[in-house]
């Protein structure tokens, strides 16, 4: 069979291009990425880019807030006051002390914060009242999709632990649900 030589390709050495070179040769790739930009690079190094993001950061992980922000979302410093508490509560030195953190934090702000890592702990506590709601708020997490981004890896444990000691029916099926569809 005879090769027509006009084609681009075959025995006259020039290679035709593929879709994915051609777009990248134009900039249009899928596989180009803002990375990619020497601009985007340029200003993702500028102080100022990095305080901004650092605010942002600050407003939805519950960091510090600057100044203007934190006069405008948080005028009366109820928030920066919770911060400092749930702090005190995690430095506790001692387990009696903990549990008598936990108790007095519980009072002062009933709504538990949607930190993965102090409800896990929360799940060790020795009050039941407390256990159920780490667990319930566990779970709500859970169904919101928030709470597979970061797991503790003593999560698993522990709701095994309650699963299999714990004196409540209920909350040892709901740890069991819970613990299933982490793994899922």
């Amino acid at each position: 069979m005879a090769r027509d030589d006009n084609d681009g390709g075959g025995f006259t050495g020039k290679r035709n291009k593929s879709y994915r070179e051609l777009d990248a040769q134009r900039g249009k790739s899928k596989y180009h990425s803002r990375q990619d930009d020497p601009a985007q690079q340029k200003l993702e190094r500028s102080a100022s880019y990095q305080k901004y993001k650092t605010a942002a950061d600050a407003l939805f992980t519950g960091g510090e807030l600057p100044e203007g922000l934190a006069k405008t979302f948080d005028p009366e410093g109820k928030r920066k006051a919770q911060k400092a508490a749930l702090q005190k509560v995690q430095d506790s030195e001692t387990r009696a002390d903990w549990v008598k953190g936990v108790v007095e934090y519980l009072e002062k702000y009933p709504e538990l914060p949607e930190d993965a890592y102090f409800l896990d702990s929360l799940l060790d506590h020795p009050r039941d009242r407390i256990v159920d709601q780490a667990l319930a708020k566990l779970e709500a997490l859970q169904e919101a999709g928030t709470l597979q981004k970061k797991v503790p890896k003593s999560l698993d444990q522990r709701l095994k632990s309650i699963e299999l000691t714990g004196l409540d029916p209920d909350m040892q099926g709901r740890a069991k649900a819970l613990r299933e569809k982490l793994r899922a």
